[in-house]
């Protein structure tokens, strides 16, 4: 009686250990099965996550640009060796709140960041990444142009290194020729077929294509048919600005560009 006491008492105790471990578990991972997160009090400083794929976030924060509210748009990537940032947020402010609320949410550090041009929009946060000791890399003519415009150069060694592999995800960068800037860059991620396309590809919203002060529109549609061709089984197109979607975001920046 006494020993089938004893054996009753052990298992109660290992089915409370395991219902403990299985809440804790659940509790780490709610923040984390969200398909929306924000932070932030007001656009100078407010940031929103995204989810597009169990493991890519798009991040989007907003500035007033001529008069207008405007979202930009970056990806934050969650790998096994930490976390990776595609474009800063529009400022300085809004990267500190992005990198808080992804240490918050991952638990995890950035561990590199890559900047597909040289314009506010996509570099306007590099003071709060190198701040933060964190690997910026671009292009040779991104870190001229960055340094031309003001900011503080990242390390130009993706003409050399265009395929990165960060623990358990392969990142691989193109440059199609001139569009959007004379130095814009796309991001494949070939493991989930996601295409950031940055400033060269407009959202389907779009009736027009934006500032086109740094723009080649001559090169511009030569190079979307070269990603056309290049990302044709592309699943997720993520533009600079606006909604993403699929490949149809690339035709119809085609489309404004023969208007």
């Amino acid at each position: 009686m006494k020993r089938i006491y004893l054996v009753t008492v052990l298992i109660c105790i290992i089915m409370l250990f395991t219902s403990c471990t299985i809440n804790e578990d659940v509790s780490k991972n709610a923040v984390v099965e969200e398909q929306v997160l924000a932070s932030g009090s007001e656009d100078s400083n407010y940031v929103e996550l995204n989810r597009v794929k169990d493991n890519i976030w798009v991040h989007t924060t907003y500035t007033n640009y001529n008069g207008y509210r405007t979202p930009s748009n970056g990806l934050v990537i969650e790998t096994s060796d930490g976390l990776v940032m595609i474009d800063t947020p529009w400022n300085n402010e809004q990267t500190k709140e992005l990198i808080k609320l992804t240490k918050d949410t991952f638990n995890k550090d950035f561990s590199l960041a890559v900047i597909t041009h040289a314009h506010e929009d996509r570099i306007g946060g590099i003071d709060a990444l190198l701040d933060n000791k964190i690997d910026v890399r671009s292009t040779m003519l991104t870190a001229e142009l960055a340094e031309e415009n003001g900011y503080k150069k990242p390390t130009p060694s993706l003409d050399s290194d265009p395929n990165i592999k960060i623990g358990d995800v392969a990142i691989e960068v193109f440059y199609p020729g001139e569009g959007h800037s004379a130095d814009n860059i796309v991001v494949w991620l070939p493991n989930d077929r996601v295409l950031f396309g940055g400033c060269i590809i407009k959202d389907l919203n779009s009736e027009g294509l934006g500032s086109t002060t740094d723009a080649n529109i001559q090169q511009w549609p030569i190079s979307l048919n070269k990603l056309l061709e290049k990302y044709s089984d592309a699943d997720v197109v993520i533009p600079g600005h606006g909604k993403w979607g699929d490949i149809g975001l690339i035709k119809h920046t085609l489309e404004l560009l023969k208007q």
